[in-house]
Parts: C-alpha cells; structure tokens; sequence
C-alpha cells in the first residue's frame, strides 16, 4: 500500500516512472520535494519583496539569482523590449556575465537568442544545442554557451520581455520540473513588473490630484477673494464713491465672477468627461450649429460640414470643440477668423478649429493634453485642465485629438468613429 501512495505521488509530481526501480523511487520522489520545496521559499521571499515595494531592480535581481541558483545555471537573464524601439531587447537584470559580456548583450534584436525567440513565439523556448540554434546570440556562442531555456515575461498580460537560464555544461537538458520552475520565476517577474507600473500610476495619479486640489483651489480663490473685496468696499465706502467708480468696480467683480463660472463648468466638464458614452442619432450640421452658438459670430467661417445624420454623443462633442473654440479664441490675433470644417471620411467624423497663430519652437504636442499645461507664453486666467478634459471626452467617444501647426494656422482637430446613417445632400459650404 505504502509503495502504491508512494508511485501515486511521483506521478503527481511529474517524475516519469519508465524505468525506474521500486529501490530507486523513494530518492526520487525526495529530491523532486527538496526542489520544489526550494522552489517555494525563493518564491516566497520574491512575492515578499514585491508586497512589501522593494525597488523594481533588486526584485529583479533576485528573481535572476534565484533561477539560476535552483535550477543550477551559471548565468541567468532578464531582457525587456525597448519600449522606443519594439525590434530590440534591453538586458534589466543579469547574473552570471562579465561586466564586458554584458555590455556586449546590452542591446540585442527580438527573436536573436534563446530569450529573443521566446518573445518573438510567445512561449517556452528550450536550446540544448546553443552554438548550431537558429539565431544564436554570436558572443555567447563564442564564450561557448552550451543549453539555453528561456520563458516569456509579461506586464497586464502584454508581452514585454523574456527571462533566461543558460549553461556552459555539454549535454545539458531541462527537465519537466525544471521548466516549471522557470516559468513560476517568469510569472513572479511579470508580477513585479505589473505591480511597479502599479505603484508609478498610483503615484502619478497622487500627484496629479495633488497639483488640481493646489490649482484650482488658487485659482477659485483668486477671483472670489477680488469678488468679496470690492463688495466690502461698496459696501463701507458707497456714499464716497462716485457712481461712476461703483459702475466700474461692479463690472470688474462681475468679469472675475464670469470667470470663477468658467473655471466651475471646466471642473464640471471633467466630471462629465467620466459619464461620456451616451450615443444617440444627431444631424451633423445641427450639432456644429449647436456647437458655436454663443460664441462671435464674426469671427467664425463655417468652411464645411457634410450634411449627414451620424450616431455619436452630442455632449461629448459639444464640449469638445467649445474647449477648442475657446482655445483658438484666446490665443489668435483680435479680429482674425477662427475656421470650422467637419466631415465624414471612411466611418469617421472629423472636426477641425482653426485659427491664426503657431506653437513655440520645439513644443511636445503631446504635453498640450496633458493636465495643467498651460504653455510658456500662457497670460489668460486658467489651471490648464481644458484640453486634458478635451482629451478624456474623446477617449469616451473612442476618438482622438490632433493638433497641428502649418505657416501661420493652427488646427486642433476631434476625430471619432461615426458612420454616417443618412445622407441628406452635399457639403454645406458657408
């Protein structure tokens, strides 16, 4: 009965029975359960470190030593695809090289090596012959590396690098056990992984949260403590002012109260940002329309807008372009036209805002959309949230934001998904 639990066992644990003896099953199935047993307390102390937000390199560099210590390799390595080049891997951690091997294999192409063609197939590579392997990574193959085994390495479940053990050993090959082994190191590499970039979203997010509390808790206050203040005045000193100097503080205590409006329906544009999503069926002429209502009517030319019906969020879109109409308005010469086009072209709907002017030399464009981005030259009063709101209601309308700049116009443009569902004539040309 004991032998039987005891074979029973060894085929739970993997271990191939042909061959084996009854006198020889016993030390089998007690090495099997010392390695896995090691196996375990390096994984444990790796899932510690991870919980308890050790540095990304140090996690890393355990999880090489460790693979490399339990499955008995000289060298282990964890490569990572540059993320400004896809076509290349990046050595993030490695054990076992010389500092000159290292710099050699600092930067190799996917699907050279053992762990490049675990992230070119997406699966565990295994190389017991290096030097006459596909694709052998040449500096190895001459340092006379033997075996490789390499498995993939993953960040939310996107592939992003592979992790290695190799050998100088001639006939080395890796066993069942083994090459579990090394994918449970693989999956605790893609933990820490995804868990760092956890922690700096969480970070960034705090920070974020931070510089809007500070903002716009500034710029709320500043138009509201001019507010109060000329009320006071009035309201101490009425019968020494003259009618007209009442007139004028009343209209500079209702420009700052325009503004704090401005600034709570941005704030509230954000909030909106989080609910966009509601489709329904609008007239595209009808919704420009709508669009540019309120704003100066002899500033604006409406170059085009195709006649159509389109499904879409209205809101979202509305919001959008009136961040732009805003934007191109404050920031073009008094006077000059601020051009609209909006079109349909194979399934999407593209807005356009154009106005007089350029961006500075040398400008990310995509710094404009982020939060609390104003510009170098920015002098009218705001936290720089409108164009990252703009950003988030084109997220909800599963679209993008362009912006480009061509002698002396500026074009911010709101692309979106919309098949047009009736066509009711040609372009409105105004």
């Amino acid at each position: 009965m004991a032998d039987l639990d005891l074979r029973a066992t060894a085929i739970e644990l993997g271990i191939d029975l042909d061959g084996v003896t009854e006198s020889d099953l016993s030390a089998l199935v007690m090495r099997e359960l010392i390695e896995r047993n090691g196996l375990l307390r390096k994984l444990t102390k790796i899932q510690r470190s991870i919980s308890h937000r050790a540095p990304l390199p140090e996690v890393l560099d355990a999880i090489t030593t460790g693979a490399a210590d339990l499955l008995g390799d000289e060298v282990a390595g964890l490569r990572l695809i540059d993320p400004d080049d896809p076509q290349w891997m990046i050595v993030r951690s490695s054990v076992g090289l010389t500092d000159e091997m290292v710099a050699q294999l600092q930067r190799t192409p996917v699907g050279e090596g053992a762990g490049g063609l675990a992230i070119k197939e997406n699966r565990l590579v295994i190389v017991e012959n290096y030097a006459s392997s596909d694709q052998p990574i040449q500096a190895l193959a001459t340092a006379g590396l033997q075996a490789a085994m390499a498995a993939p390495v993953y960040e939310y479940g996107e592939l992003v690098g592979s992790l290695v053990v190799a050998t100088y050993k001639q006939g080395r090959t890796y066993s069942k056990t083994e090459q579990d082994a090394l994918l449970a190191f693989a999956e605790h590499a893609s933990l820490a992984l995804t868990d760092a970039r956890t922690v700096e979203r969480l970070r960034q997010a705090q920070h974020s949260k931070d510089m809007f509390f500070a903002m716009a808790s500034h710029e709320l206050k500043t138009p509201l403590t001019v507010i109060m203040g000329t009320l006071r005045t009035i309201e101490k000193h009425h019968e020494e002012l003259s009618g007209h100097l009442r007139a004028e503080m009343l209209s500079s205590a209702y420009d700052r109260g325009r503004e704090l409006k401005d600034l709570i329906d941005r704030l509230l544009q954000g909030a909106r940002a989080e609910l966009a999503g509601m489709s329904k069926i609008i007239h595209l002429p009808a919704l420009i329309d709508r669009c540019v209502r309120g704003f100066d009517p002899e500033r604006l030319e409406i170059q085009e807008v195709d006649n159509v019906t389109i499904e879409a969020d209205d809101l979202a879109v509305y919001e959008v372009v009136g961040v732009f109409l805003e934007n191109a308005l404050k920031h073009s010469p008094a006077g000059s036209p601020i051009r609209v086009t909006a079109t349909i072209e194979d399934g999407f709907a593209h807005i356009s805002i154009s106005n007089h002017g350029s961006l500075p030399d040398g400008l990310d464009k995509s710094e404009l959309f982020q939060p609390f981005q104003r510009g170098p030259d920015a002098e009218s009063p705001g936290v720089g949230l409108g164009l990252y709101i703009a950003t988030r209601l084109a997220e909800a309308l599963k679209g993008t934001l362009t912006v480009e700049s061509s002698g002396e116009m500026v074009s911010f443009g709101l692309h979106f998904p919309a098949d047009d569902s009736v066509t009711a004539g040609m372009s409105l040309n105004r």
